[in-house]
C-alpha cells in the first residue's frame, strides 16, 4: 500500500525488485529438478551396476571383466582378492594331498627331501594331519641321529684327555645335520637335539657321580666349573660350523650341560630347609658371576630358577647377618674406639658377599638390589652415625682431657667410616642403582647415599669439629691461667732464648693433642680447619688477655713474641698454610716495634694518630689486615707508654 505521493516515485525500482527475485527462485527450482534428475538416473545406473554385479561375479574372470567396465571399484578389489585367495586355497589343499601321499609313500628320508618338504609346508601356511606327519616324520629321523650321534660321542671320549681328534669331520657333520633338522618346526622353537646330544656325556658323568644326596652342594657347581674348563673350548672347536657361530656354539653347549645342574637346584629349592636354601643362592651366584666372567655366557643360568620368595628369604638372611654383627660391634661402649674398624670390616664383607649378586645384570634383581642396598650399607651407616653421636665410653669420674680424646675417636670413626660409605657411592653397581632410581622417580640424586653422606659431613663439620675445638680451648685457657698472670713483661731485662716458664705446660699440652690430632684418620682438610681454629684462639689469647692488659719493654716484646711462635709451632701447621689472625698479631707487633726506631717517631704523635690517615705507615711497615680502628690503638698504646 502507498504511503503518499513519494511511493509512486519509487514504485517502478520496487517492481524490478520483485522480478528480480522471482527470476532467482525460478533458477532454484530448475537446479532442484536437474539436481533430482540426476539422482534418480545415478540411483538407476547404481541398482544396474548391483544388479550386474550380482548375477555377474562368480568368478574371478568374470571379475576382472567388471573391473575392466566399470574400473576400480572397491567392491570389486574385494572380490578379486576373495577369488585368488580361494583359487590359492584350492591350489595348496591340492599341493597338501600330493605332500600327504608323498609323505605316505615315501620309505627313505633325507635332509634335502625333508628340507624340501619343510619349504613347501611353509609356503602353505596351513595346518592339518599334513603336517603332524611331517613332524612325525621329522622327530623319528631326529631319533635316529641322534642316537648315532651320542654313541659317537661316548665312543670317542671326547670330553677326556684320551680323545683321539680322528672323526672330528664325521661329529661336526652329525652335529649339523642335527641342528637344520631341529629347524623343520612349525609353531614352535626350533629343537637344538645336536647339543642335547653333545651334552649327554656331562649328563651321564653328572648323573654317575651324584646319584646320592649325600654331597655338598657346592660339589655339584665344583664339577660343573672344571667340566667346563676342561671341554667348553674343546667343543667349540670341534661342533661349530657354519650357521654355528662359535659363541652360539658356547652359549648352548654350556646352557644344555646345565640341565641337570637345574634339576638339582629345582629340587634342593623345594626343601623344607633354610640353610640350605641360603647356601645354594649363594652358589648360584657365583656359579652364574662364574659363568658370565670366566667363560663368557650370557644366557638364563640359574639365576632364573629362585622365585620372588626364595630371594626375600635370601635377603633377609643377609640383612640379618649384618644386623647381628653391627650390634656386636655396638654393644659395649668401651669398645667405640675399635667400632669403626670393625663396622668396616662388616661392611666390606657384606659387600663382598653381594657382589656376584650385585653384578648379574637382571632386571628382575633391581628391587632387591635396592633393598639390599638400603637395608644393610644406608641403613646401618645411619644406625652407625647415631650410635656414635650418643655414645660415651668414659667412665663416671674422666678428665677434661679424657673428654676430649673421645671426641678425637669419634672424629676419626666419623671420617674413615664416610670415606668408605663415599667409595661405596662410587662402586659400578651403586651408580646404575642411582640411575635407576633417578629414571623411575624422575630425580637427580647424585648418589643413594646422599642423604647419608651428608648428614655424617654436618656432623663432622657443625659438631664434632667445633666441640673439640671448644675442648681444646677449655684446656688451654687452664694451662694458660699463670701465664696471664705475668705482670713483669715491662721489666725484664735480660734477652732469652727459652720460652717463659710459664708456657711450657701450655705448649706440652698441644704438643700433646696435636700428635693425637695427627695421628688419626682423617680428612687433611678438617685436620687444617682445626688448627686454624685453634691458632686463632691463641692469637686472641695473646692480644686480648696479654697483650692489651700489659706494658712492655723492648724485651719482653720479644719474650711475647717468642712465647707466641713457640706454642703456634706446636699446632704442627704446614709452612704453606697461612691464618689472618697470625697476620694481625704480627702487624701489631711491627707497630710496637717501632717505638724503638727514632727515624719514625712522628708516627706516634698525637696529631697523627687522630688524624686516622695511616697509608704511609701501612706502605712502610706492609699492613694488609689491621683495620684503622686497630693501627690506631696500637699507636695510642706507644704514645701513652705502654711500650717503653
Amino acid at each position: 500500500m502507498l504511503a503518499g505521493v513519494e511511493d509512486l516515485f519509487e514504485i517502478d525500482q520496487k517492481i524490478a525488485g520483485i522480478e528480480e527475485e522471482r527470476k532467482k527462485l525460478a533458477k532454484q527450482l530448475e537446479r532442484a529438478r536437474v539436481f533430482e534428475e540426476r539422482a534418480l538416473e545415478v540411483a538407476k545406473r547404481n541398482n544396474e551396476l548391483v544388479d550386474e554385479i550380482v548375477h555377474k561375479a562368480t568368478s574371478l574372470a568374470n571379475v576382472q571383466s567388471l573391473r575392466e567396465k566399470y574400473g576400480d571399484l572397491k567392491v570389486l578389489r574385494q572380490l578379486e582378492s576373495f577369488y585368488l585367495e580361494q583359487e590359492a586355497q584350492e591350489k595348496a589343499q591340492e599341493r597338501l594331498k600330493a605332500l600327504d601321499q608323498e609323505l605316505d609313500s615315501t620309505n627313505e628320508v633325507s635332509l634335502e627331501k625333508l628340507k624340501y618338504w619343510y619349504d613347501e609346508l611353509v609356503d602353505i601356511d596351513s595346518s592339518g594331519p599334513v603336517y603332524t606327519r611331517f613332524e612325525e616324520i621329522c622327530q623319528q629321523e631326529a631319533h635316529i641321529l641322534s642316537e648315532e650321534f651320542k654313541k659317537t660321542l661316548l665312543e670317542t671320549k671326547w670330553d677326556t684327555q684320551t680323545f683321539v681328534p680322528v672323526a672330528i669331520d664325521t661329529m661336526r657333520q652329525a652335529s649339523t645335520d642335527l641342528y637344520h633338522l631341529g629347524q623343520f618346526i612349525f609353531g614352535g622353537k626350533p629343537r637344538l637335539w645336536n647339543f642335547e646330544c653333545i651334552a649327554n656325556n656331562f649328563k651321564i658323568r653328572f648323573t654317575y657321580h651324584f646319584h646320592k644326596d649325600t654331597f655338598k652342594l657346592e660339589t655339584y657347581f665344583n664339577f660343573l666349573n672344571d667340566y667346563l674348563q676342561e671341554n667348553l673350548h674343546k667343543a667349540i672347536s670341534i661342533f661349530h660350523d657354519e650357521g654355528l657361530s662359535k659363541q652360539f656354539v658356547l652359549e648352548q653347549f654350556i646352557d644344555h650341560v646345565l640341565a641337570p645342574i637345574r634339576d638339582k637346584v629345582r629340587a634342593n629349592l623345594m626343601r623344607d630347609d633354610r640353610s640350605i636354601i641360603i647356601t645354594l643362592i649363594s652358589q648360584i651366584l657365583n656359579t652364574d658371576r662364574n659363568l658370565s666372567h670366566k667363560f663368557h655366557y650370557h644366557g638364563d643360568g640359574l639365576i632364573s630358577l629362585i622365585s620372588p620368595e626364595i630371594w626375600d628369604l635370601w635377603l633377609s638372611h643377609q640383612a640379618g647377618i649384618a644386623t647381628r654383627q653391627y650390634q656386636q660391634i655396638t654393644a659395649n661402649p668401651k669398645e667405640m674406639a675399635q667400632s669403626a674398624s670393625d663396622f668396616l670390616k662388616l661392611l666390606n664383607r657384606a659387600f663382598e658377599t653381594l657382589t656376584p649378586f650385585y653384578e648379574i645384570e637382571a632386571p628382575s634383581l633391581r628391587r632387591y638390589k635396592l633393598l639390599s642396598c638400603s637395608q644393610i650399607f644406608i641403613g646401618l651407616t645411619s644406625t652407625y652415625m647415631d650410635y656414635l653421636v650418643s655414645v660415651d665410653a668414659l667412665d663416671k669420674q674422666h678428665t677434661d682431657e679424657e673428654e676430649l680424646y673421645q671426641t678425637l675417636v669419634k672424629l676419626q670413626n666419623f671420617s674413615t667410616v664416610y670415606k668408605r660409605i663415599f667409595e661405596l657411592s662410587q662402586e659400578y653397581i651403586m651408580i646404575s642403582l642411582t640411575d635407576i632410581v633417578n629414571e623411575k622417580e624422575g630425580k637427580n640424586y647424585q648418589s643413594l647415599f646422599q642423604s647419608v653422606l651428608t648428614e655424617y659431613r654436618k656432623i663432622i663439620d657443625d659438631v664434632t669439629q667445633p666441640t673439640m675445638v671448644h675442648r681444646i680451648q677449655k684446656l688451654l685457657k687452664e694451662s694458660l691461667r699463670n701465664y696471664f698472670k705475668i705482670g713483669s713483661w715491662s721489666s725484664q731485662n735480660q734477652q732469652s732464648s727459652n720460652t717463659s716458664a710459664e708456657v711450657v705446660n701450655a705448649i706440652k699440652l698441644m704438643s700433646r693433642i696435636i700428635l693425637g690430632l695427627d695421628s688419626l684418620d682423617i680428612p687433611l682438610e678438617v685436620s687444617l680447619a682445626i688448627k686454624n681454629d685453634l691458632l686463632n684462639i691463641i692469637v686472641n689469647y695473646f692480644i686480648e688477655s696479654i697483650l692489651k692488659l700489659n706494658r712492655f719493654n723492648r724485651i719482653g716484646l720479644n719474650q711475647f713474641r717468642l712465647d707466641f711462635h713457640a706454642l703456634k709451632e706446636s699446632l704442627n701447621l704446614p709452612d704453606t698454610a697461612v691464618s689472618s689472625q697470625e697476620i694481625v698479631i704480627t702487624e701489631l707487633l711491627a707497630i710496637l716495634d717501632l717505638k724503638y726506631d727514632t727515624n719514625h717517631s712522628e708516627f706516634f704523635e698525637t696529631s697523627y694518630i687522630k688524624r686516622a690517615e695511616y697509608n704511609e705507615l701501612r706502605t712502610l711497615l706492609s699492613i694488609k689486615k689491621l683495620k684503622d680502628s686497630e693501627i690506631q690503638d696500637a699507636l695510642y698504646r706507644v704514645a701513652y707508654g705502654n711500650v717503653i
